[in-house]
């Protein structure tokens, strides 16, 4: 959805729309070349997470720089732009290495299909501005923040052979939250004897 967003955005950049729009489709270059790298040498999770959190944080400091300093309001959005772009170019190949063989086409396209969920409201978000000028900025900036969270929980593909079967897929070493166990159900443990 911030893809699309800031993409939406670019008209309202600059004075001048024809700048705003090379400026926006001149930091994708840099953007699918830094994605090209990263997928090519640095681990996935680091690389998702980190570039997650540089989008988020570029876009929660647009708030804070003052209207007098428009240039720098533009450098920042540019940046969460650049961001953006890497991490969705990074998210499409990350996601077909998680799934198995047998599910991969089908996994790969659903989590596509409800990317395409996002991109659709996207062009609302920039209606939130009329209510507060950065909301859409805010909104973008959770979303980043949240999905780099989100990512600390998904095995690391970097060097490993892709999973043939679903056991393959369930047996990958993540981080594993305390609250969740996956090996089926337990019984529960007394911790103190009550005489009630």
């Amino acid at each position: 959805m911030g893809y699309y967003a800031l993409s939406l955005n670019t008209s309202q950049l600059h004075a001048n729309p024809y700048i705003s729009c090379f400026l926006s489709a001149a930091v994708e270059v840099p953007a699918y070349t830094s994605s090209w790298l990263a997928l090519r040498y640095f681990p996935r999770r680091l690389s998702a997470v980190s570039i997650l959190l540089v989008a988020g944080l570029s876009l929660y400091f647009l708030q804070l720089v003052p209207e007098s300093l428009s240039e720098l309001a533009v450098a920042l959005e540019m940046l969460g732009k650049f961001a953006m772009t890497t991490g969705s170019a990074l998210m499409f190949a990350y996601t077909a290495e998680l799934y198995p063989t047998v599910l991969r086409t089908t996994a790969t396209g659903t989590c596509s299909g409800f990317s395409r969920v996002g991109s659709s409201i996207a062009p609302f978000l920039s209606q939130l501005s009329g209510d507060f000028k950065y909301l859409p900025y805010i909104v973008m900036g959770t979303l980043a923040v949240v999905s780099a969270f989100a990512v600390l929980f998904l095995p690391e593909t970097l060097g490993r052979p892709l999973p043939q079967t679903i056991q393959q897929m369930h047996e990958r070493e993540s981080l594993k939250c305390p609250f969740i166990t996956r090996r089926g159900h337990s019984n529960p443990q007394v911790l103190l004897d009550s005489c009630l």
